[in-house]
């Protein structure tokens, strides 16, 4: 297989890890107890997410969120084609 078919399933892979990522920690931040109605709902906003995570006392997530952003956009990026 040629290098962008590698390409194309690498960002394939992260972003579907990323959408599940990003789901489970918007569903953690609204099911935590310990966050206003306010903060729930700017964990709405995808940026914000792995922000309003990290403040509810999680840190797996937002990590493991950010780390697959920058996978991502390395990914993106690395193809001089």
């Amino acid at each position: 297989m040629t290098l962008e078919v590698w390409l194309l399933v690498g960002w394939i892979l992260v972003g579907a890890a990323f959408l599940v990522v990003h789901l489970v920690t918007l569903w953690l931040c609204i099911r935590a107890g310990n966050l206003p109605l306010a903060a729930k709902a700017i964990a709405l906003i995808p940026p914000a997410t792995p922000v309003v995570a990290w403040r509810s006392g999680l840190r797996f997530q937002p990590i493991l969120w950010a780390v697959l952003v920058a996978l991502y956009v390395g990914l993106r990026f690395s193809f001089d084609g």
